[in-house]
């Protein structure tokens, strides 16, 4: 396994900034801390191989890593299309690509396989990465981005949705509408850019001086929302409108109401989150909070290939906000209404 700068400069004693001074034959770097540095660097037979490459295609690798599957793989496509944007980037830019899964059965595996002829970086799809268990990050010799999760508390590049910003722009929307009784169509699988989600519903329903009903748990697929909804129509508080942790379980809860005799958004207004392709196209067609999969594909292989460059660059975070689309899911509130 191919020792990094990090893991040097820990065994050196000093920065990763120094090492690569020193890698560089650069000044800033006293004589003793210079020859103690690159005898760490000698007796790991480590040279800066990545560098070389800077000029010529590089090699990148892509993971996709599934702990159920429910947010990479049955979210309607919402990953698949940040991956196919990634492999037209690469394929602009003359990148070499490869596209592996894994599962957190086999993710140890996986790396090994991966770094035994390493790509000069790594974008690992992290939306369903736990939040406290991910120690195996580090056995990566690659550098690596994680997309779709903010990795807070972690020393590693990452791309994701500004969570909190997107699921305030739902609430204001049905706040601007008229609507006090807001509620949460949540999750019950833990992801870290849900929880962001309901923490940003939460704090906007403060602001607004609303009191917050319990959320409704449902499972976050298509049908899985659809099957859970059923179940609990006749046990819901009144509301007048919700929003959902991402467009699945708006939609699944949408046919669930629907097929009970409800009408929306008569009887209730719904905002989802990722604008995936069903959104668009269902009845009523459902406002969301569109996030830029193009933008997350493309930023993705141009911050990895920074951090290739650039290895001891400081740690970077990139958030980017959503787009509220204004579909026929939602209306005025009428006090007149009834459920």
């Amino acid at each position: 396994m191919r020792i990094t700068i990090r893991e040097i400069a820990r065994e050196a004693g000093v920065s990763a900034a120094t090492v690569s001074l020193v890698l560089n034959k650069k000044k800033g770097v006293s004589d003793e801390t210079r020859e103690h540095v690159q005898e760490v660097l000698d007796r790991h037979n480590y040279s800066p191989s990545r560098n070389r490459k800077r000029n010529k295609a590089l090699s990148l690798a892509t993971i996709k890593y599934r702990v159920h599957g429910m947010a990479v793989e049955e979210n309607q496509g919402f990953i698949a299309s940040i991956l196919d944007q990634i492999e037209l980037e690469c394929r602009k830019q003359s990148y070499r690509l490869v596209n592996l899964n894994c599962d957190t059965n086999h993710v140890i595996h996986c790396i090994e396989d991966l770094n035994s002829s390493a790509p000069d970086g790594v974008i690992l799809i992290g939306t369903e990465l736990p939040e406290n268990n991910c120690g195996w990050l580090s056995r990566f010799s690659s550098p690596v981005v994680v997309l779709d999760n903010s990795m807070t508390g972690y020393e590693i590049d990452s791309i994701t949705m500004d969570n909190r910003s997107i699921m305030k722009k739902a609430v204001l929307h049905l706040y601007a509408m008229g609507h006090r009784n807001i509620g949460y169509l949540k999750s019950n699988r833990h992801l870290s850019n849900l929880r962001e989600r309901f923490e940003g519903y939460l704090s906007t329903m403060r602001e607004l001086g609303l009191t917050p009903p319990e959320p409704i748990l449902l499972t976050p697929t298509l049908n899985g929302a659809c099957a859970d909804m059923a179940e609990q129509i006749n046990s819901c508080k009144y509301i007048s409108a919700a929003v959902a942790d991402n467009d699945s379980i708006a939609l699944g809860a949408s046919k669930a109401l629907k097929e009970a005799g409800f009408k929306l958004p008569e009887d209730l207004s719904i905002v989802g989150v990722d604008d995936i392709p069903f959104s668009a196209i269902t009845t009523p067609s459902l406002s969301t909070v569109r996030i830029s999969r193009s933008a997350m594909g493309v930023l993705a292989v141009e911050l990895i290939k920074k951090r290739i460059e650039n290895p001891d660059w400081p740690i970077m975070r990139i958030a980017i906000d959503g787009q509220l689309k204004c579909r026929n899911s939602v209306s005025a509130f009428e006090n007149s209404k009834k459920r």
